[in-house]
């Protein structure tokens, strides 16, 4: 039929009032329109499908046999949109459901303890966790992940955001190597080796920013993997940046002061939440959840979520 491609949902929704209510008053006082707007839609509707659905008599108006039968179907619209919007709504205030959260591997280890405490192990709730470890900025728009941990401000405006900090990063080494090597000075850069990633370069790049030039053929090991950086450095390969939470705590390695206090490294973390996170009552809690945790190790703003 000619128009259907293009067929107005309001005019199914007036449609099915009126047949229902059994009147045009009727119907519009139901919907909350008033009587000439559904009458339009009436109009409208038989206009689009080039059919009339009802007789017009003395005193108003009565379904037609093609009328009849397609009130029935737009009754099990109506119920099926109803259905629809329950859904919706359960969704939208529920606590429980699937979490997916993107997170680049520096700070893939906190997640997990910054949401153990909305974990229920009595059966009373369903929250899965979903932990998706890439280097890579998933589409959140697109639902490729939820909620994101980056290190750089997202440049999609309809996603929500929030700074929460920056993590420190410092030199790390293990004893053999400063052992063997000594220990490195600002004049001594290019008398060590190093550890850096493939794809990435940071640790070179911070390096550079604190004056001190590494010559390509003083990388001894690289990996994108952060655990294989660090077995590396404690094998004694040579020098490797490592989040300070991280390489504080492996006894295999000794912190090195490569520069001042002020001269600290760090990289900005922002927890990142689809704009969705604004009425879903899961991915608020856990987008808060987030930030507050992140916020609390590693200082930073406490601003509400806002659009980037």
């Amino acid at each position: 039929m000619p128009g259907l491609a293009n067929l107005d949902w309001n005019l199914l929704r007036s449609f099915e009032a009126v047949a229902r209510e059994g009147g045009l008053g009727r119907a519009a006082k139901h919907l909350g329109l008033a009587h000439p707007t559904v009458a339009r839609h009436i109009q409208q509707l038989e206009e689009q499908l080039g059919q009339t659905l009802f007789d017009r008599t003395s005193t108003g108006l009565a379904l037609n046999d093609l009328g009849r039968r397609l009130a029935s179907v737009s009754q099990a619209m109506g119920e099926e949109a109803a259905q629809f919007l329950a859904v919706a709504e359960t969704a939208r205030n529920t606590p429980d459901g699937v979490v997916r959260i993107t997170v680049a591997e520096l700070l893939a280890d906190l997640a997990p303890t910054l949401l153990s405490g909305l974990q229920d192990f009595t059966g009373k709730r369903q929250r899965v966790f979903e932990l998706i470890v890439s280097a890579e900025a998933l589409n959140l728009l697109e639902g490729d992940a939820d909620i994101a941990l980056r290190h750089l401000r997202p440049v999609q405006q309809e996603l929500l955001c929030r700074r929460v900090g920056g993590l420190p990063l410092a030199a790390y080494a293990s004893p053999a190597y400063l052992d063997r090597m000594g220990t490195p000075t600002r004049d001594s850069y290019d008398e060590h080796w190093y550890i850096d990633g493939v794809s990435e370069q940071r640790f070179t790049a911070a390096l550079k920013s604190l004056g001190g030039l590494i010559p390509p053929s003083r990388i001894a090991f690289r990996s994108d993997a952060l655990s294989a950086r660090a077995a590396a450095a404690a094998a004694g390969w040579g020098i490797v940046a490592l989040p300070r939470h991280l390489g504080d705590e492996d006894s295999r390695l000794q912190r090195l002061a490569l520069g001042t206090d002020e001269e600290q490294q760090s990289l900005p973390i922002w927890v990142v939440a689809r704009p969705s996170a604004r009425q879903r009552v899961l991915l608020r809690t856990v987008s808060d959840t987030l930030a507050a945790g992140l916020e609390t190790r590693f200082g930073g703003n406490r601003e509400h979520f806002e659009p980037a």
